[in-house]
């Protein structure tokens, strides 16, 4: 049986939700820029905070996470490595007294540097492997991580996500 658009494929018997296809997508994503930056400076978790001070430049600890859609603490378990590797560092709030802002310092500037190397040509062999060009999927990333971020907040326990969550049965594997 075939329609306009090819041949019809049999159903994947592991075509079990998006949020499955998410959780492998991050674990191939997390191998290749762990092989392609290897030999860099930085982790590619490192990489990312470094980037996010970056581009933020100085700012709080809260915004940084925001940023990276991690939670505050597990943020700060990252910030502490970076500042006991001496890569970044505590300023002071300039308007609140109770808070600080985050910086890198001048080693951090050149170790981001350098992974930033490795990172740029690991994202053009990624993209090249995509196709090259405007990558579409962007637009549908973020909307996924807008869905997450708002089921997240919403929801204020496992309780209450299955409450409003509709169940989607697992498809039994042939064979």
């Amino acid at each position: 049986m075939t329609s306009g658009r090819g041949p019809s494929r049999p159903p994947d018997p592991l075509d079990t939700s998006v949020l499955f296809e998410v959780f492998a997508l991050n674990q191939a994503i997390g191998r290749f820029l762990a092989d392609a930056m290897r030999e860099g400076p930085l982790t590619p978790a490192e990489y990312a905070i470094a980037s996010a001070i970056f581009e933020l430049e100085a700012a709080s600890p809260t915004a940084l996470a925001a940023r990276l859609g991690m939670r505050l603490t597990t943020f700060i378990d990252h910030l502490r490595v970076l500042e006991r590797r001496g890569l970044a560092r505590r300023v002071p709030h300039p308007t609140d007294r109770r808070s600080y802002r985050v910086v890198l310092t001048a080693e951090g500037l050149a170790a981001h540097r350098a992974a930033n190397r490795l990172f740029e040509a690991a994202h053009a062999a990624f993209v090249e492997a995509l196709g090259g060009g405007t990558v579409p999927a962007r637009p549908v990333l973020r909307a996924m991580r807008e869905a997450a971020e708002r089921v997240s907040t919403s929801a204020s326990s496992p309780a209450a996500m299955s409450r409003s969550a509709s169940p989607r049965p697992l498809r039994a594997r042939a064979g």
